[in-house]
């Protein structure tokens, strides 16, 4: 998995790794397990910091965007397989670095599921 790869860079740049899901606790310690994590996890079960950054939810930009077959084909390709759906299965997500203050020195909020930013993208704004 390419955050186990770059996570030492990460941490190298000062940073620290923090997920944020829309499910519950119950799935979130499912999420640790599975991908052997070590970062906190937080949950919103209400969406309400998903809205706040005005991340998309709908069947239209997740079921029925063509970015999400793409990803699906290229995740299918990388070994990965859809399992049961936990939480929200409609709201995107995306990934923010936020610098120690609150400000945010980068942004990118998913167009269609699977629609991830480079890694370099996101080296770069810690690295700023």
């Amino acid at each position: 998995m390419q955050l186990h790869r770059e996570r030492g860079r990460i941490e190298a740049a000062g940073a620290r790794l923090v997920f944020v899901g829309n499910g519950n606790r119950h799935f979130a310690a499912a999420f640790r397990d599975e991908l052997r994590l070590d970062e906190p996890i937080y949950v919103d079960t209400g969406r309400e910091a998903y809205a706040a950054l005005g991340m998309k939810r709908g069947v239209a930009s997740t079921l029925l965007a063509p970015g999400t077959w793409k990803a699906g084909v290229r995740a299918m390709r990388g070994g990965f397989r859809q399992k049961r759906v936990q939480g929200d299965a409609w709201q995107l997500g995306g990934v923010l670095v936020v610098r120690t203050g609150g400000e945010v020195a980068f942004r990118h909020l998913s167009a269609s599921a699977g629609d991830h930013p480079p890694v370099s993208d996101v080296l770069a704004a810690l690295n700023a």
